[in-house]
């Protein structure tokens, strides 16, 4: 089960229930690899090979299913050299990265661990 805004749901219904700004970014990310697969001339199969995963992924992540794993997706783009992230925070966080930039200022202000809250007793008899 996945939980987000007090709304629980099965993971086969997830897709049905992703909000609506989610649902249209990956669309719009699958009209990105499919427009960046037929420009380099590459067939389904041979992104697939390239990705190291079976022609219907491909399928599903041109059509944005929410199901494929944002590694394949993430793999797919830097193949395809599209530019959905700045590739070279990759190869690791460098100091004048943004992501590295947010990280370093949160992180001196989070706890090392997030513990269970414990439940309340209730001593009303």
């Amino acid at each position: 089960m996945n939980h987000y805004e007090g709304l629980t749901v099965a993971r086969k219904q997830i897709g049905n229930h992703l909000p609506l700004p989610v649902r249209h970014v990956l669309k719009e990310l699958g009209m990105l690899i499919s427009s960046g697969r037929k420009e380099r001339r590459f067939t389904q199969e041979e992104l697939a090979n390239r990705v190291g995963v079976g022609r219907m992924t491909i399928v599903r992540m041109e059509k944005g299913a929410p199901e494929v794993a944002i590694g394949n997706y993430l793999t797919t783009a830097w193949i395809l050299g599209l530019q959905v992230l700045s590739w070279s925070d990759f190869g690791g966080l460098r100091a004048d990265s943004s992501v590295a930039a947010y990280l370093e200022k949160i992180g001196k202000h989070l706890p090392e661990r997030i513990r269970k809250r414990k439940d309340d007793i209730n001593n009303d008899f």
